[in-house]
């Protein structure tokens, strides 16, 4: 049975508008078997449902081109290395991340949620956190075969509640996740009839909150459906009864400025198709409509709402007729009236996705504008009581962006979320902030799906996480190592072929063929080999004790240093009777070691332990990594094999047993002084160590 998610979840993913003058706010319904259905929903725009200009799950070569690039952005062109090209190798389905709703309870702290595709095109759960100095992903439940996170409210650093819904084989479920401070967790929340899902929350304490959405007779038609409404008290989550008052009905957005006065948004559907605002309130006890103005008499929506008193509301979304492009619709509360007023105007048309006021007179609000070359841009008003006018925000995807949400917690402080496809069509998280002088891109993770080969792996300091990385660059990180990024869906010049954390764990490196090095989190950018010549591909990297430098060795044997790593000779312009294959830091010199495939080991300001050099192996060494005091290290083989000197224990190997892939990487867990193995499959074998995950 194919599963199609309702359009309501796509259209805060894509936001497409329709430029023939219906209200069109829609995306890809995807499939399980990967085909697409844009009918499944029901918004403005048709008598059965919206149109939609639709994007694809699909397979996609990757190819060898782009730029070496630190957590800020590019920082150099990288080698066309032509020679290696081809080992970009495997194909790479377009995964997409996509963000939602944000919201924040001060500069320092924020959460954002949305979804990611898994291979398949089934969505999961995402979450991603602000402390201040990097967002970065946290992990949550993805409940069913496919789970969406549309809105979000916080109402401390460590009171945050999210909603939307998940998919089982037969229905659609609503879904609210909590956080504690520490972790996500589902609670359970109720249902109507076959399909129900929650669009939007909002908080005033962490016992009060209010949810809206929808739900209908058929799980995945969701002809005629009716609007939802939910409550917390800090116990239970109940249905409280909201009214319906057309033939579709929708609530998108809600906004609570105490626990007894909350206003919620969306649009109404004829039978002839014309989609119409709509406004409910909440006095603490019943939820009603409230008369809501409409632009012209074909199509209006509500998005999103958001009350700085119980008399003064703003919100947002679009109206358009067939004969013009479609444009953003404001409207505003004064305690006894909704009223439309002027809205910003864009050249090709556009529509707002989400609205936060910090005072009764100043809103920013978020949406989309389309180019006039038909492209998806950002697109942020701003309003201080007087007219509302666009500010200048960036648009870093190669086919556009959008935003969907926002929340600010100051005149100078907002940060607002969406998505961004890049030029391979695949989206990636968008985050951007503002200072009260201007918009910029804030740097988040997309989350990867390893696809074979994995290359390689890294551990925590603490031993109680690692990250694997496959040869396109996706990263995924088990048991408490943090997603900081990587470089999955951008086009590449050559593989990556190993990962490093830093001394921390709180980033980490990348490191290509060509010698491109990607820095993430924490870790430095400190030069790179990327676009220049290179004697041998380059395979491993090591960092310094400090996180202060590292370096870079290529399969000749030739080591190059930045940052405070010195360098202290290398195999380069040698003889060797096997490629180097890996690098690993001796932390008591400052020196190194260099592995060869074959087990020599050649010592650079660093004691030598032993290799197996003069040894027959069974198959060649792969990988190797030091103990934290610089007074041993470990080589790992394909076939699963460890050898162990100097004061490194032995734990175990795969050696002699059945592998369903090679070995390819190794990392050591300081803390017990075991270690991992890591195969090409992502499977993990645990020696001594905590197994956390394979992927």
């Amino acid at each position: 049975m194919s599963h199609g998610y309702r359009l309501e979840h796509e259209m805060r993913r894509i936001v497409t508008l329709a430029l023939c003058g219906a209200v069109l706010i829609v995306g890809a319904v995807l499939s399980s078997s990967g085909g697409v259905r844009s009918d499944l929903g029901r918004g403005p725009g048709s008598a059965h449902g919206g149109t939609a200009r639709v994007a694809h799950a699909q397979l996609m070569a990757v190819g060898c081109s782009a730029v070496s690039r630190g957590l800020n952005g590019p920082l150099q062109t990288s080698l066309n290395a032509s020679d290696i090209a081809h080992q970009c190798g495997p194909e790479w389905v377009n995964q997409g991340n996509y963000l939602s709703s944000v919201s924040c309870v001060s500069a320092t702290d924020c959460v954002a949620v949305g979804n990611v595709d898994r291979l398949s095109g089934e969505p999961q759960t995402l979450v991603e956190s602000w402390t201040g100095g990097a967002w970065s992903v946290a992990p949550s439940p993805s409940p069913g075969i496919a789970s969406f996170l549309t809105g979000v409210s916080c109402t401390n650093a460590d009171a945050c509640v999210a909603v939307g819904s998940y998919y089982t084989s037969s229905s659609e479920l609503t879904l609210v996740e909590s956080w504690n401070g520490s972790s996500w967790t589902v609670v359970s929340s109720p249902n109507e009839q076959a399909a129900s899902g929650l669009s939007s929350v909002s908080c005033t304490t962490s016992t009060s909150c209010g949810a809206v959405g929808f739900y209908s007779y058929n799980a995945y038609n969701y002809d005629q459906p009716q609007t939802l409404a939910e409550s917390w008290n800090g116990m239970t989550w109940s249905v409280v009864p909201s009214p319906s008052p057309g033939n579709a009905n929708y609530l998108q957005g809600v906004s609570c400025s105490k626990a007894t006065d909350c206003v919620a948004v969306g649009y109404v559907v004829n039978t002839s198709g014309i989609g119409s605002s709509l406004v409910e309130s909440w006095n603490g006890s019943t939820w009603s409509v409230v008369p809501s103005p409409n632009v012209g008499t074909y199509q209006n929506a509500l998005y999103g709402v958001s009350c700085a008193s119980p008399t003064r509301c703003i919100a947002v979304g679009t109206t358009g007729d067939p004969s013009s492009p479609s444009r953003s619709l404001v409207e505003s509360w004064n305690g006894s009236t909704w009223t439309v007023m002027t809205g910003p105007t864009t050249t090709g048309g556009g529509g707002l996705m989400g609205v936060s006021c910090t005072s009764p007179t100043t809103c920013e609000a978020v949406g989309i504008a389309v180019s006039v070359s038909d492209l998806n841009q950002t697109l942020v008003v701003s309003w201080s009581g007087g007219a509302w006018s666009v500010l200048p925000s960036p648009t870093p995807g190669a086919l556009g962006g959008s935003l969907n949400g926002i929340s600010c917690t100051a005149t100078n402080h907002c940060v607002a979320v969406g998505s961004s496809p890049n030029a391979s069509n695949k989206d990636l998280t968008l985050i951007e902030s503002w200072d009260g002088t201007s918009w910029t891109v804030v740097p988040s993770p997309n989350v990867s799906i390893l696809i074979p080969p994995v290359v390689g792996m890294a551990a925590t300091p603490s031993g109680d996480g690692y990250w694997l990385v496959d040869s396109s660059g996706n990263v995924t990180p088990h048991g408490t190592a943090v997603n900081y990024g990587s470089m999955g869906g951008t086009m590449l010049n050559a593989p990556v072929t190993h990962i490093v954390a830093t001394h921390d764990g709180k980033g980490y490196w990348l490191v290509a063929a060509d010698g491109g090095t990607f820095a993430f989190g924490d870790a430095p950018f400190l030069g790179s080999m990327g676009g220049m010549p290179l004697n041998a591909p380059v395979v491993d990297i090591a960092p310094t004790p400090d996180g202060k430098g590292y370096w870079l060795v290529a399969a000749d044997g030739g080591v190059f240093s930045f940052g405070d790593a010195a360098f202290a000779g290398s195999m380069g312009g040698r003889h060797l009777n096997r490629p180097v294959v890996g690098i690993a830091a001796d932390g008591a010199t400052g020196g190194y070691w260099l592995v060869a495939s074959d087990g020599g080991i050649f010592s650079f300001a660093a004691p030598f332990f032993g290799s197996t050099g003069a040894i027959v192996l069974n198959q060649p060494v792969v990988s190797m990594a030091s103990t934290s005091d610089g007074q041993g290290y470990l080589l790992s083989a394909s076939d699963g094999g460890v050898f162990a000197y100097g004061d490194a224990a032995f734990w175990g190997s795969m050696g002699g047993k059945p592998l369903n892939a090679p070995v390819v990487g190794m990392a050591a867990d300081y803390a017990t002084s075991g270690y991992w193995l890591v195969a090409s499959d992502g499977g993990v074998f645990s020696f001594g160590a905590p197994f956390l995950g394979a992927s």
